[in-house]
Formats: C-alpha cells, sequence, structure tokens
C-alpha cells in the first residue's frame, strides 16, 4: 500500500532518478544544440553578431529566475512544479492558470523540438520534403518518444542520460573544431561579433529585430526547472534538484555562449545564401563529412531533448489531473502498475502534440507561442513567490536571506520584459499575411484556458472538488 507524502499524495511514483538523471533532465530539456539548431539561422538574420550577446543577456536574467525556481524545489519538491507552487503560495485558482501557460509551453515546445529533429534528419539525409510531409514524419517522432516512456521513467531517463553524453561530447567537438580552426586562419579577429546589423538588407537593428533575436536564447534558456517537475521521482530532491536547476542552467548559458560566438566569427566570411547559414557555415569551415558526423551527435541530443520535454509535460498534466483540476481527471491521473509512471497523461500528450505539429506546422510559430507561453508562466512563479500568503519557512540556495527578496522582485522584472518583447515583434510567416501571428496563437490558447476555468475550474475549486490537498506545508 502506498504511504502518503507530506503534501497529502500518495507516493505512487518511481522514486528512480539519480542526482545526474535529475541534472540531465534539465539539461538535456534545455539542449544548447537543439536550441542552436533550430534557431540560429533566424536570429542571426535578424541581429548579426548580437546575436551572442543577446544569449548571454538572457542568460543572466534567466540565472535570476533559477535562483526563484531553486528555492521553491527546496519547498515544495512535487510534480507539477509551477502549478503546484502558485497553488500553495497565492491559490488554486492563481495556480491553474500558471499551470495552463506551462502546459501549453509544453505542448507546442515538444512538438517543436520534434519537428528540430525531422529537419536536421532531412539536412542529414538531404532529402526534400514537403511541409505536410514532414509534419506527418514529425508526428513519427512524437510516437517514438511516447513509447520510450512507456516503458517507465527509469528507461526514459536512462536514454535521456545516453542523449547527454552524447551532447557533451557534440558540444566540446563545436567549441574545440571551430576554435581551433578560427585561430589558426589567421583572421581571427573579433570584430564581427561587434556587428549589430540585419543579415540580409544590412540595417542597423531596432528594438523590433533586437526582441526577434531574443528568440534563439530566449526559447533554448528555459526547461531548467525541468528536474523539480520530476522531484517525486528523484532520490533525496531537496539536494538534487535546486543543483540540477543551477547547474544546467550555468552550464547552458556558457558552452552556448561559445558555440555562437566561433559561429559568428565564422559567418563573417559567408555571403547571403537562402540555406541554413549554420549548416553553409559549418560546411565550409569543417567539411561536410564532419558537418554530418556532426550532425548525428545533434540528432541523439534532440532526441534526448524531446525524452525530457514529454517527461515534464505528461507529469505537469498529471499533477493537474490527480488535483482534479481538469476533465476527466480519473482517467488521466491513473498511474501504471508495472512501470509506476503517468502512462494516461503521457498518451494524452501525445495526442496533444500531434495535433499542435499538424494545425500550426510552421516551426517559428510553435517556438514562439511555446518561448511566449513559458514566460508567462515563469512571471507567475515570480509573482507567485513576492504574493505569498502562507510565508514558508525561508529557504535559500546560494545567496543570503536578505536577498532574497530583491532577487525575486528583479526575475519578476525580467520575465515581464522578456515577454512584452516577444509578443511586440511584428512578426509575420512565410504563408500567413497576419502580422503578430505567434502573440496571436499564444493568445488564443490563453483564451481557452480562460474558458476552461469560467466554465469548468471555477465552480470545482470553489466546492472543494479541485485543488491540491490541504496540508500544513
Amino acid at each position: 500500500m502506498s504511504k502518503t507524502n507530506a503534501f497529502g499524495y500518495k507516493e505512487e511514483l518511481s522514486r528512480s532518478m539519480n542526482s545526474f538523471s535529475s541534472f540531465a533532465i534539465s539539461f538535456s530539456l534545455m539542449s544548447v544544440l537543439t536550441g542552436i539548431f533550430a534557431n540560429f539561422n533566424f536570429g542571426y538574420h535578424q541581429a548579426g553578431g548580437a546575436i551572442a550577446w543577446t544569449w548571454l543577456f538572457v542568460g543572466a536574467g534567466q540565472f535570476l529566475v533559477a535562483l526563484v525556481m531553486a528555492n521553491l524545489s527546496i519547498q515544495f519538491p512535487i510534480a507539477g512544479y509551477g502549478y503546484q507552487w502558485a497553488s500553495r503560495l497565492v491559490n488554486t485558482d492563481f495556480g491553474f492558470f500558471i499551470g495552463w501557460f506551462l502546459l501549453i509551453q509544453f505542448i507546442t515546445g515538444f512538438p517543436g523540438i520534434c519537428e528540430t529533429f525531422t529537419v536536421t534528419l532531412v539536412d542529414l539525409l538531404e532529402i526534400p520534403l514537403s511541409e505536410t510531409t514532414t509534419s506527418l514524419v514529425t508526428v513519427l517522432v512524437i510516437t517514438a518518444v511516447m513509447v520510450v516512456h512507456l516503458f517507465g521513467i527509469h528507461i526514459a531517463s536512462k536514454v535521456n542520460d545516453l542523449g547527454v553524453y552524447t551532447e557533451m561530447i557534440g558540444i566540446a567537438l563545436v567549441i574545440i573544431v571551430l576554435a581551433g580552426i578560427w585561430l589558426m586562419s589567421g583572421n581571427a579577429t573579433l570584430a564581427h561579433l561587434q556587428s549589430a546589423t540585419q543579415f540580409i538588407d544590412k540595417h542597423s537593428i531596432n528594438f523590433s529585430t533586437l526582441s526577434l533575436s531574443l528568440l534563439l536564447a530566449a526559447w533554448a534558456l528555459t526547461g531548467f526547472e525541468a528536474a523539480a517537475d520530476l522531484a517525486e521521482e528523484t532520490k533525496s530532491p531537496g539536494s538534487s534538484v535546486p543543483r540540477a536547476v543551477m547547474l544546467a542552467l550555468i552550464t547552458s548559458t556558457i558552452t552556448g555562449f561559445l558555440i555562437l560566438l566561433f559561429l559568428v566569427v565564422h559567418a563573417q566570411d559567408i555571403g547571403n545564401t537562402q540555406g541554413n547559414l549554420l549548416i553553409v557555415i559549418l560546411e565550409k569551415t569543417i567539411g561536410v563529412r564532419m558537418t554530418y558526423a556532426l550532425l548525428l551527435f545533434v540528432l541523439i541530443s534532440i532526441f534526448a531533448c524531446a525524452v525530457a520535454s514529454m517527461a515534464t509535460a505528461s507529469r505537469l498534466l498529471f499533477s493537474f489531473s490527480r488535483d482534479k483540476i481538469v476533465p476527466f481527471s480519473s482517467w488521466i491521473s491513473k498511474v501504471d502498475a508495472s512501470t509506476r509512471s503517468p502512462r494516461n497523461a503521457t498518451i494524452l500528450i501525445w495526442a496533444f502534440s500531434c495535433i499542435a505539429i499538424l494545425s500550426l506546422k510552421q516551426i517559428e510559430i510553435i517556438s514562439s507561442v511555446s518561448t511566449l507561453s513559458s514566460y508567462l508562466g515563469y512571471a507567475g512563479i515570480m509573482a507567485a513567490a513576492l504574493l505569498s500568503k502562507t510565508k514558508p519557512e525561508t529557504v535559500t540556495f546560494l545567496y543570503a536571506k536578505k536577498l532574497q527578496r530583491p532577487i525575486q522582485i528583479l526575475a519578476l522584472i525580467w520575465t515581464v520584459f522578456i515577454v512584452i518583447a516577444l509578443a511586440y515583434p511584428e512578426t509575420t510567416v512565410a504563408g500567413f499575411s497576419t502580422k503578430h501571428l505567434p502573440f496571436i496563437s499564444t493568445s488564443v490558447a490563453v483564451a481557452a484556458g480562460i474558458l476552461l476555468y469560467l466554465f469548468y475550474v471555477k465552480a470545482r475549486i470553489k466546492k472543494g472538488i479541485a485543488g491540491p490537498p490541504r496540508t500544513h506545508i
């Protein structure tokens, strides 16, 4: 018989993840290689050499967010992270919306990662695919990730661990090879890093294009909190999870900057091109064969990133349903007896992701919706930490207690700034004449959450049917 933990839940999930697996989930979900291969072409076209500095800028802001989340993960080591934190610090109504933003992040972000896998595979095999065929292949990738998860978190974490080892090797190879060739070229200059011009028309960047260039780092440097969402499946989560959160962000920020730095300095010798600029740079710099070999490392890294993303999404949905927040909660919250994992929640994430990839299609829209939703969720979590009515015992990680409030305020200001920066530009995506399409798409998803709350969730919370169990914590 399952015992009940301090938060009022039966301990049904398999607590089998060690400290490295906890770090690996966060590091893999951030996946520097995935983020850069997915969005470097777009970001560099918007801001040129400034793309490396916007990466550091975002990394610094996210460091503040990670500090707040690391401390919340110590107080509440529980599946559902942002939803649970906001519900317990403020109230369940507020927690629902935070959870909804984060759920939208993963329902779009996970298929976006899988489409990146498809696009990278197409580049490797040099097989041109239509938009429809690309979407169908991506559905197969989504299905493959789901199958891994149906064997349980133990197997999924092992697959993810392997992916992280592979990504670390891939990152090291990219940095060492690009740096070595640059230093031996006789043209070792950092002048191009001072260039802040649009790649195609050579105009100076403005706030709109700079905001668009933030998408690369803003999308890649999210997901460090994934370890917190799998806290109930982690051994010694009070120490393992906060370290995993901070280490994943710091490592990704540094290695990502180095990769971008050397990509940018090599890009100064590339003229206008209609292809994937990153692939063009690599082929010219290290040769076609080495580029293909590197793409194999990238593919494994992207698949591991997808595994981590589905793990986080399914645990968030499981936490929702365990608290009877969403329709069909009894079915969604069932834990498979043999694998001790939320099988039905995983299947539902698979279904939602397939719908997202078949309806949105363009990876720029998918990435933008995912990123905008994630920062709305982050802003909500920062606000919850500031508005806390319960005033739990102060816990700090890496800083003095007197700095807790200033860090929370700065983190909230940062997340609100990013939301504005991502929503502001007049983004037009190929095939659509409507401007601000990512903002509009995100607004539709948010509106769906508002309707769900008004016509289903609100009454259930008021009646005491839905929400976290009442405990002393």
